[in-house]
């Protein structure tokens, strides 16, 4: 069941655009046991198109194609499959319209152009036509090819929800695969493959190792007949992972980390405000991306000069000119500020040098101190990150909702005051 994937598009050999498609296409069907072959990137050209179509035809079972499916004229997907496969292209009421009551609802009036995006060759399928962006399947000779979009988000979802299930179950004639993805924070992936080669096998179980910045994902999948014998593997494999990696371990859970943050404040009852410098609000903005948040956030602020951190925070002049804005004491009087402005149980608070200028020898780029306010007391953490400045702002920003995160699984049943 060997497949290549095709990427379409000029601005992707032109190098405007990264492909983000075939990445995200072949590390899924990686993770269930297909495998790619080839990938292909193809500029926008109806006879390159077809000459690529016509070779992927003679050595694959399955071909993804992505992108070129739009309304405008460097659109080449659809009329190359037609003419390459030699099929008529028609027009899909259904599609068609779906698509004029969307942009009535947008209050957009409808062009003739937007017909195309209701094309499909005779006798393909479209792929779960209820969604907003709409691919189709065909069959030719033993080939099977998916078109679907080329904007990510919408490739993703059709492929995760269509595509695949569709593939396993062509390969597999009805067996079942059960896939789980853990997350890790604070190992990397060569420790953790260390920590993975010490388990005992479980065989049938394919292990797949993802960096995903800032953190690193496993997959295990498992394939079988019986859905309950599965799961156990996969269960087993997990708690042996646990008490592997003990807290670096995020969970199986598909939930972001400031998810699980948000669950722990909920079941702890505690809330939380939050004092940021290097980070420029981004420990903020991820805690308010999880809806329900205001149960537990009580806000934060942005305190990137010393006068902001004297004025807003009650940060004593007299330390900071002591031991410096980048230092333990300033982010434990940051967190003590912040809690008690906000009249939040815990407070969190972040200091340093995200670079590229700024460093010392004695507090080069990347030195960060992270303050956690609880009503049993204070206390910072020095880290020393490295990269570039949005990875020192990330990885600062992950840890401090890590640490917060493992306080609180500690904390449960402690009273809030």
């Amino acid at each position: 069941m060997r497949g290549e994937i095709i990427a379409t598009g000029t601005e992707l050999v032109t190098g405007r655009t990264a492909d983000q498609n075939a990445r995200y296409a072949a590390r899924r069907l990686h993770e269930v046991s297909l495998p790619v072959a080839a990938i292909t990137i193809v500029g926008d050209d109806v006879a390159m198109l077809r000459e690529v179509l016509a070779l992927a035809l003679t050595r694959s079972r399955f071909v993804l194609v992505t992108g070129g499916l739009g309304p405008t004229e460097d659109d080449m997907t659809l009329p190359a499959a037609a003419a390459e496969f030699h099929l008529k292209l028609v027009q899909d009421q259904g599609t068609l319209q779906r698509l004029k009551e969307f942009l009535k609802k947008r209050g957009r009036s409808w062009n003739e152009r937007y017909g195309r995006l209701a094309l499909i060759p005779e006798g393909a399928t479209l792929l779960d036509p209820g969604r907003g962006a709409c691919g189709f399947s065909l069959k030719h000779q033993d080939t099977w090819f998916f078109f679907l979009p080329g904007v990510p988000h919408e490739m993703h979802s059709l492929f995760d929800n269509v595509v695949l299930p569709a593939l396993i179950d062509l390969a597999g004639a009805g067996e079942i695969v059960t896939q789980r993805t853990l997350r890790f924070f604070g190992i990397t992936e060569v420790e953790l493959q260390n920590v993975v080669s010490e388990l005992e096998a479980a065989p049938g179980v394919a292990i797949g190792y993802y960096p995903s910045f800032p953190e690193t994902h496993l997959t295990l999948t498992a394939r079988g007949e019986d859905q309950k014998k599965l799961d156990a593997v996969l269960d087993r494999l997990t708690r042996a992972l646990s008490l592997k990696v003990g807290e670096v371990l995020l969970g199986p859970e598909e939930g972001t980390l400031e998810e699980l943050v948000g669950l722990r404040l909920k079941e702890t009852g505690f809330r939380l405000a939050v004092a940021e410098s290097c980070t420029g609000g981004l420990i903020c903005h991820r805690v308010t991306n999880v809806p329900g948040a205001s149960d537990y956030f009580m806000g934060g602020v942005v305190t990137y000069s010393n006068q902001a951190k004297i004025d807003l925070l009650k940060v004593p002049e007299g330390l900071l000119h002591a031991r410096g804005a980048v230092s333990a004491e300033t982010a434990q009087a940051m967190a003590l500020g912040v809690r008690e402005v906000f009249r939040a149980d815990i407070g969190l608070s972040v200091t340093g040098i995200a670079g590229p200028t700024g460093g010392t020898p004695e507090k080069p780029v990347g030195t960060v101190y992270i303050g956690l306010a609880t009503p049993q007391g204070v206390e910072a953490r020095h880290h020393l990150f490295h990269g570039g400045r949005e990875q020192i702002k990330t990885l600062t920003a992950q840890t401090a909702l890590n640490w917060l995160r493992q306080e609180l699984h500690h904390a449960q049943g402690l009273s809030r005051h």
